[in-house]
């Protein structure tokens, strides 16, 4: 008997403890209605970014981005939100590369969009997006995007689910990162 209550006694305990790993393991939750810092006068201004004033203009070919980050706009510190702006010229490729800390909404504004992402399984899962289409790229999937249109640009805009989402180009990383040649030859297959 003192055995079955021994065991019934470990396993309210260990059920306690996961759940409360469970809850230290999320973002902590705002104790105020925002953070503020020592900018005086704490007004307005600090809620607004004018960052995106003026729009991209990348070169033929290329992709140009502006970010509304942590970095770029504190009043997100805390908020779990960015934003950012991004505009393809025609053939404009966004290479494969994941966010370690947010997912990805991706709103097209004008133009049409080739979107793809990976997951854990290997399965990819890509769509090509009109104007006012909707797209989301779970966090840490590793993901593209391209114009593959040869006339228009296309014009997006990103919300993400981090104040800093952090980014990880592949393969430029991996190739810069100063992992020997051979493990990276190995590991895609090209030995």
């Amino acid at each position: 008997m003192a055995l079955l209550h021994r065991s019934m006694l470990l396993a309210v305990l260990m059920s306690v403890l996961i759940r409360a790993i469970k809850v230290y393991g999320s973002d902590p939750e705002l104790v105020t209605d925002f953070v503020s810092t020592d900018v005086t006068p704490m007004d307005g201004n600090f809620f607004t970014f004018t960052g995106f004033r003026g729009g991209l203009f990348p070169g033929p070919g290329e992709v140009d981005m502006k970010t509304a980050y942590v970095s770029d706009f504190p009043a997100l510190q805390g908020l779990g939100i960015s934003y950012a702006l991004m505009c393809f010229q025609p053939g404009g490729i966004l290479n494969l590369h994941f966010h370690p800390r947010g997912s990805k909404l991706i709103y097209v504004i004008e133009g049409t969009l080739t979107v793809g992402f990976v997951d854990s399984t290997d399965k990819l899962f890509n769509q090509t997006l009109q104007a006012d289409d909707v797209f989301v790229v779970p966090k840490s999937m590793v993901h593209f995007m391209v114009n593959s249109d040869p006339h228009k640009k296309v014009n997006v805009i990103f919300a993400f689910s981090s104040a800093n989402p952090g980014k990880v180009n592949l393969p430029s990383n991996l190739l810069r990162s100063g992992i020997p040649q051979l493990v990276l030859q190995k590991s895609f297959n090209v030995v």
